[in-house]
């Protein structure tokens, strides 16, 4: 006799980043298309008060907003932008 469920499983909703706003960070437009240095130099400089973990999470968040759409070398550009703020202090 196989085992049947007596509730069915709920789904989550998988793009909950996507309804996500954030204003903790002051990012220019277009800071994100710009190569490492000049990312990581735009997020120091705009954001002074902030910790560099803090920097750093708001371009993870970013990634992972952007999930399939960002391209590889994009996600490299980035990832290195954060090692740049993390060395920074």
């Amino acid at each position: 006799m196989p085992a049947t469920r007596k509730h069915p499983k709920k789904k989550r909703p998988k793009n909950w980043v996507k309804t996500v706003t954030t204003s903790a960070i002051d990012v220019p437009e277009g800071t994100m298309n710009k190569p490492a240095r000049q990312v990581a130099d735009v997020l120091l400089r705009k954001n002074k008060g902030k910790t560099p973990g803090s920097i750093n999470r708001y371009i993870q968040f970013y990634l992972n907003r952007g999930g399939t759409g960002i391209s590889q070398t994009r996600k490299k550009t980035l990832t290195r932008a954060m090692a740049l703020i993390r060395d920074s202090k």
